[in-house]
């Protein structure tokens, strides 16, 4: 009978365990860009929301604007803000270590902060109320196990793990205005649009990618996109409401 390499089982191993992948000195190319609006403006103005129902908020902050549409007027051309982009397609089979360090999703001022949050399925999400008010966690998932909790404290944090699952909607039933959303991933590749409506994806492999952009209430589209070993390339997305 001839003998099995150890070699063999080792590497059935790996396959039975699933493969963690850790970056390599491939791993370097970079897909960012900008998330366009194209459109009259006018229509998409922040709207003031009335936050007197709570003496503490209108305290904490006289006036808070609506987040369903952000854009920055003050760029040409403008961009839009919050925008969840993403890798939909292309890793494939890898599996990836989730980050030590948690997120936060906080409660300040009687709003979420941040407003858009994605993360990495295995990391922690640390729940926080700043306000000195009474405030309310409610998760609406449809893959993850729904959260119902009161924070009726200032400081009041607890700490939660998710599976992967596409944008859910977070709310406060204290304060109907407070709304937020959470993404959870199987990969690290994925970015929100900041104050300036851009996006930056790091640590890509070389090879051919499906990259998607969400909003949630202009929808998701999508991109194809190559890399090569080092290589950062630009695309842009546009939303155009009609």
């Amino acid at each position: 009978m001839k003998r099995t390499s150890w070699k063999l089982f080792l590497v059935l191993g790996y396959l039975t365990a699933g493969w963690v992948s850790s970056a390599s000195a491939g791993d370097d190319a970079v897909v960012k860009g900008k998330i366009l609006f194209k459109g009259d403006e006018k229509k998409f103005v922040r709207q003031t929301l009335d936050t007197t129902k709570d003496p503490n908020c209108a305290k904490s902050k006289a006036k808070i604007g609506s987040w369903e549409f952000v854009l920055n007027t003050k760029t040409t051309p403008i961009t839009v803000r919050n925008v969840l982009v993403y890798v939909k397609d292309g890793v494939g089979d890898r599996k990836f270590e989730a980050p030590k360090d948690p997120v936060t999703l906080d409660q300040q001022g009687c709003e979420y902060t941040p407003h858009v949050l994605a993360l990495q399925e295995g990391q922690e999400i640390l729940i926080r109320n700043s306000d000195d008010t009474n405030h309310n966690i409610h998760f609406l998932p449809k893959v993850n196990q729904e959260i119902n909790r009161t924070q009726p404290q200032k400081n009041d944090q607890f700490k939660v793990k998710l599976d992967a699952e596409a944008p859910f909607h977070v709310k406060c039933d204290v304060h109907p205005w407070m709304g937020a959303y959470v993404a959870v991933f199987k990969h690290p590749f994925f970015s929100v649009a900041g104050e300036d409506g851009t996006y930056t994806i790091k640590g890509l492999s070389p090879g051919k990618y499906t990259i998607a952009a969400w909003h949630e209430k202009w929808g998701e589209q999508t991109a194809t996109v190559e890399v090569k070993t080092g290589e950062s390339k630009d695309h842009d997305f546009t939303y155009e409401p009609k």
